[in-house]
This record gives structure tokens, sequence and C-alpha cells, in this order.
């Protein structure tokens, strides 16, 4: 990461993750207060995170190319095209939860309306750990464990949580507040 065009790439990332965290915990917050107007320019300021993070990419990769650190491209031309279906399913888990949260929080009226908001974020969080470990599986590489564990025992602790998730769910909509 030495070098300008590193250091650069490295700011626009801290910048794009803060922006990324500041928008999403604005945005759920605007959702628990159902005001949709508080929402709409923390959703502006999401989406501006986005080409931080491609720029901040690009700029990385340039100072690693300049540098000569680059290392060579680990995925062949025939998984390619696999690496792009799992980092597909990626992003549409990422989607379906943020968006279908969205949504559900601000269309739905009534205390429930968060637990139907919680659930679409709980889908979206699943549907992205299997493109992740699809994504790793064409890559092969080990999935990266919770608390450098064996894979299955985070595979374990993932789904424990994911259930965990789901009942304060269910018991979120049959005792609302």
């Amino acid at each position: 990461m030495s070098g300008p065009y590193g250091w650069a790439g490295a700011a626009l990332f801290v910048a794009g993750a803060i922006c990324e965290v500041v928008a999403v915990f604005a945005v759920m917050a605007a959702a628990f207060n159902n005001n949709l107007r508080q929402a709409a320019p923390w959703f502006v300021l999401f989406l501006a995170s986005l080409p931080l993070f491609g720029a901040a990419a690009y700029l990385l990769r340039l100072g690693s190319k300049r540098a000569g650190t680059l290392p060579p491209n680990p995925v062949s031309n025939d998984r390619r095209m696999a690496l792009v279906r799992a980092v597909s399913v990626i992003v549409l888990g990422s989607v379906i939860g943020f968006g279908g949260f969205l949504y559900l929080a601000f269309a739905l009226q009534g205390s429930r309306r968060l637990a139907f908001a919680l659930a679409a974020l709980i889908a979206g969080t699943a549907i992205s750990e299997v493109g992740a470990k699809k994504m790793y599986e064409v890559l092969g590489r080990p999935v990266p464990s919770l608390f450098l564990g064996s894979s299955r025992r985070s595979s374990v602790l993932f789904v424990a949580v994911l259930l965990i998730e789901a009942a304060l769910v269910l018991i979120g909509l049959f005792r609302p507040i």
C-alpha cells in the first residue's frame, strides 16, 4: 500500500466505509421512527459510498501495478464466470436484505412492521452468506471462520445465529410492543 495511489486508495476506502456505516445506522434509526423524509438523504449517502469503494479498489490496484507488487490473477478464465455468479449472489442478498428492510419498514404500518423488515434483512444475510461460501470455494480458499475455529464450527454458529434471529422475529410478530 505504499505510494500515493495506495494511500489515496486506502483513504477512499475508509471514507466509503464511514459513509456506509453512518448511512446504514441513520436509515435504520429513521425506519424505527417511521420517518421516510429523514431516511432519504442518508440513503443518498449510502449510494455515494459505492463509487468510493470502486475508486478505492481501482487506485489500490493501480498502485500495486505501478509498484510491481500486483500478484498474478489467481482465477483462471473458466472459473471467472463461476466467481461472477457467486459475487452476483452476494449482491442479490444484500439488495434483498437492505432493500427489503427499507421497503417493509416504511411501507407497512403497525407494530409488526419491524419484525417483517428484520426478516427480510435476515433472509438477505443468509443469501449473501451462501454466495460468500461459493466464492471462497471457487477461489480455492478456506472460508474464513469466526473466532479462528474450524469452518464447520463457523457454519454451525452462523446457523445458530440465524435461528436465534428467526426466533426473535417470531417473538416480534406474536408479541408486539
